[in-house]
Formats: structure tokens, sequence, C-alpha cells
């Protein structure tokens, strides 16, 4: 596979996560639609809807005890086995005779368990006990849709039904203060929200990768320092142009100090052989550096639906793998260290992949699955149960069995690191997970 079409598949967004998306918040950044919104470029003053967002790009910023969550969405059903290795299983290589991961490749967490060979950055962090590997994670009875299992993932809710379609995360950030008005206390960094963030109250904020045009980020050049002092001051009293002249004023003195917040983040070019979940990486943890107040910022790649030329050691997958592998460590070495004891990471992914290996030396849609807990604050190691592969352990038409349903690691983060009432944000109890040692 070419780097172009390995790009092509870690972006793709398939039509179910499209879907299950929306529309991200419009915070009217661009220079552009900032002198439009105002009039300024017609020469007269206006009001419109977008000013009203201004304000929440100013989230309250985070003390030193907050919690941080980066969510990464595996898009498309990662292959569990070919991620945490079952190498002491022999029915794991009866099943996949070409895409099996050899055993001595693995990287071996405990005897019979490894790690993709891929890994080796989130394995050292793993033998720095940083990470927690959650095994045979899924829900009962499974749905082999990716539009109806995402949703499943994203809605995260085990009680009667919702009578407004809302996610686990965005349920969350409603209990926030002023969380009506705060759009960065959730950030995504692509052009849609996806339906975890979405919240009754709480909008959250997509974000682009790159903003040079913005209003206000360009400042070292002299007459662009000038404009944008004089359009504070311009707000220091009265424009005796009545109140929307004051308003214009009010938020373009918000919307200059906003973008010098804002600019440390992306002041600095991402290398241009960073690949596109390298990049979201990098800036979720520049975003979190500049102290935008965010709490919550999803990440995501995708190509996870292997249905053909999956791979083992190598091959598409394992491009997959590494792309994980390289963009978690890119985070984590841009994240000031002050942030560290206040993050967490956890991946998630709709399902797992069958045990055997198809006619197009790929895997289907599977169950059982695994989710990545990585931060200072982790207790590490292995939680849940290893999955067997063997016929008689299987069930669901021959599907690994689940052990773990993904609720009760919801309900470990949202209770343990976010100091949460999971039973009334998730609809129901669930056995809690000892992988969190507290929150910060």
């Amino acid at each position: 596979m070419t780097n172009a079409q390995t790009t092509q598949r870690m972006t793709s967004v398939t039509p179910e996560r499209r879907r299950l998306s929306i529309p991200g918040n419009d915070l009217g950044l661009s220079r552009r639609r900032f002198l439009q919104a105002s009039g300024v470029a017609g020469g007269g003053l206006a009001m419109s809807p977008m000013l009203s967002h201004l304000e929440a790009f100013a989230a309250p910023s985070l003390g030193a005890h907050d919690p941080i969550v980066i969510l990464v969405e595996l898009d498309g059903g990662n292959d569990v086995l070919n991620t945490v290795c079952p190498t002491g299983q022999g029915a794991y290589y009866d099943k996949r005779p070409t895409i099996a991961i050899p055993e001595n490749a693995a990287l071996e967490l405990k005897p019979g368990v490894g790690l993709h060979p891929k890994l080796t950055k989130l394995k050292a962090r793993y033998d720095a006990g940083k990470v927690a590997v959650v095994r045979g994670v899924g829900y009962n009875p499974p749905d082999f849709s990716h539009f109806s299992s995402m949703a499943y993932w994203m809605q995260g809710w085990g009680g009667s039904t919702l009578s407004y379609p809302t996610g686990w995360m965005g349920r969350w950030a409603d209990g926030l203060s002023n969380s009506a008005r705060e759009s960065l206390y959730q950030v995504v960094l692509d052009q849609s929200v996806p339906l975890h963030h979405v919240g009754k109250k709480n909008q959250a904020a997509g974000l682009p990768l790159w903003i040079g045009g913005a209003f206000g980020v360009e400042r070292d050049d002299a007459h662009e320092v000038r404009l944008l002092n004089g359009l504070s001051s311009y707000a220091n009293a009265s424009t005796e142009l009545g109140a929307w002249g004051d308003e214009v004023a009010a938020t373009g003195k918000m919307l200059v100090g906003i973008t010098g917040r804002i600019q440390p983040a992306y002041a600095n070019e991402i290398p241009g052989n960073y690949d596109y979940f390298s990049r979201q990486m990098t800036l979720a943890a520049r975003l979190i550096n500049v102290n935008l107040g965010i709490r919550v910022i999803t990440c995501r790649i995708g190509g996870f639906d292997t249905h053909s030329g999956q791979g083992g050691e190598n091959g598409d997958h394992a491009d997959l793998m590494q792309s994980l592998d390289l963009g978690l460590h890119r985070f984590f070495s841009n994240l000031q260290s002050k942030w560290r004891r206040q993050t967490l990471v956890m991946t998630f992914t709709e399902f797992g992949r069958r045990p055997e290996q198809n006619n197009d030396d790929g895997t289907d849609h599977g169950t059982s699955t695994n989710v990545f807990l990585i931060g200072d604050l982790v207790r590490g190691g292995l939680y849940g149960t290893q999955p067997n592969v063997r016929d008689s352990a299987l069930e669901h038409w021959g599907n690994l069995k689940t052990y773990v349903d993904f609720r009760s690691v919801y309900a470990t983060v949202l209770r343990k690191w976010l100091r949460a009432d999971d039973k009334q944000l998730l609809g129901r109890q669930y056995e809690l997970l000892d992988c969190i040692k507290s929150a910060p």
C-alpha cells in the first residue's frame, strides 16, 4: 500500500460515523467572517448570531486538580486478536494461518499474551506501569452493524429509552458550570461532532488542524499588531455608536484575546511527515498546554474495517498499529509535564473481529474487543479476561465471548477519574474496574 493509500485509509470516515455526527460549532475564527459579522467590511455595524458563540471560546482555565480525557476512536472495528495477541492459544494460529502474529514477534505482556509488534512505544509505557489493557470488552447481545454498534458505544446508556439523543461525555459536560455557553469543554479535532460529545445543553467544538488564516493569529507583522491593539482598545470606552456598536467593539476585543490564547497551540507548524493521527495528537497536547479550559478531546483513526488484506506482523493493520503507537507517543512527548497527572487517554472501537481469517486474508465483524487506558495515574496491567479462541469457548455464531461491559469502563472513568455520578449518567450501575489509582 502506498503512503497516499495508507493516509486515505486512516483518515477516511465511514458513512455510519458520519450519520452519528453533527456539524461542529462554528466559532467564527476567520478574518473574513469576523469582518462580515461586524459590518467593518461595509463600513457599518451589525450584529450576527456568530458573535454570541465567541465567548464560548474561552472556557474557564483548568486548575491543578481538574481531570482531562483524550478519547481515541479506532473507527471501523479494531481486530483485538492481532492487537492483544493470544500467543499461548494454538487455535489462534489454526484459525489465522497467514495473518496471526508470530509468538516470537509479539511484545510479551505475560506468558501467552502479547502486543502487536508495532506497538513498541506503548509497550514501554506499559512496562512503566502507565497502561491498563482491558480485555474482553463489548456488550450483549452483540450487533454487527457499524452504525448500531458505534451508536451504543457513543451513547453509553444502559437505562430506559432516552428522550433526547445524547452521548455519555455530552451528558457529563452538561453538568459543568455554564455548560450551555461553553463550547470548549469538549473538542473534536474534526469538522463534525460525534454522538458521544452531544449533550442536552452543551455543544462541543470542532477545531481544524491548521488555522493559519484565522483572525488575530498572525502577530509577526508590526502593522498586524497595531491593528489588533487598536481593535482591542476600541472597547475600552463607549464607542458612542449605541449598544450594537459597543457590543461589536467588545466582541472584537474578546476575539483578539481569544486568538492570543489559542495562538501558541497553532504557532509552530506540525512536521509535514506526521500522519493524520499524529497531527491530531500533537495538536491535542498543544491545546492542553495553553490551558484553554478543554476537558475532553476526541481524535480518530479510520481504516479498521479490515475485511481484506489485513496482514499480520506487516500489512494494513500493522500500519494502523504503527500510526496509533506513534500518535500516542507524540502526544505524551508534546504534553507539558505539569499536565501529565491530569490527563487520561482512552481508546475505543465499535467491535472486534471474528476469530478466523476470511478468504480475502482479512477478518469480518466480530464481538469482543479491548480498551487501552493510558496515563500517569493509571494502575497498569491486564484487566478483564483474555478471550478464548477455541471453538468450545465461542458464542454468538462463532464469535469471542464478552467478559466486560464497555459501560463498566465508562463508569470507571466517570467515577474514579471525573468524580461524576456514573449511575445517573449511564442509566444504571455497572461494575467498576480497579485500573485508575485516583483522580488528579
